[in-house]
């Protein structure tokens, strides 16, 4: 019994879609994805299922959907993943799991992989399917996936947009 489950073990590690090893793993669309500057430790990587990963955003990745995803994002993800989608908000801090640093990870997960994510959860996360539309959900995506090329926004009370 016991050497059949390391069998079963290996089977499942060799064939996973998710190779860590090196600080690398495939995200489901034929390129591995440089997670090196993750700490892996001390989280829980979750990908979606590889069919779920794999679609493909209806939603143009305007500026427009951006603003919007980034809005619901403030409504909805603020609490835990923080102002700046780094995984340190206010709400965070009672978890026992760290939410994810969305920063690192827009442009390393594909667009299916995130909105499976958003709609599905997974605890502690809720899953958003019944109060987000379909095209909430992807303006989420389009925002998370900009952060990549955008700065840290100032939260200190001298920022530009204090009085």
């Amino acid at each position: 019994m016991k050497s059949s489950t390391v069998v079963t073990f290996i089977i499942v590690l060799s064939t996973s879609t998710i190779t860590l090893a090196g600080g690398k793993h495939s995200g489901g669309h034929g390129e591995a994805m440089n997670h090196s500057n993750m700490d892996h430790s001390m989280m829980s990587h979750w990908m979606a299922p590889a069919e779920e990963a794999a679609k493909l955003n209806p939603v143009k990745a305007t500026e427009q959907s951006i603003q919007q995803g980034e809005q619901l994002y403030q409504q909805y993800c603020k609490s835990c993943h923080g102002a700046n989608a780094d995984g340190n908000g206010e709400a965070a801090k009672y978890l026992n799991k760290k939410p994810a640093n969305l920063r690192l990870m827009a442009g390393q997960h594909p667009d299916g992989d995130f909105a499976y994510k958003i709609k599905k959860g997974r605890d502690p996360m809720p899953g958003w399917e019944k109060t987000l539309s379909e095209n909430q959900v992807w303006h989420m995506v389009n925002y998370i996936q900009a952060l990549k090329n955008q700065p840290e926004k100032k939260t200190e009370s001298h920022s530009s947009h204090s009085h």
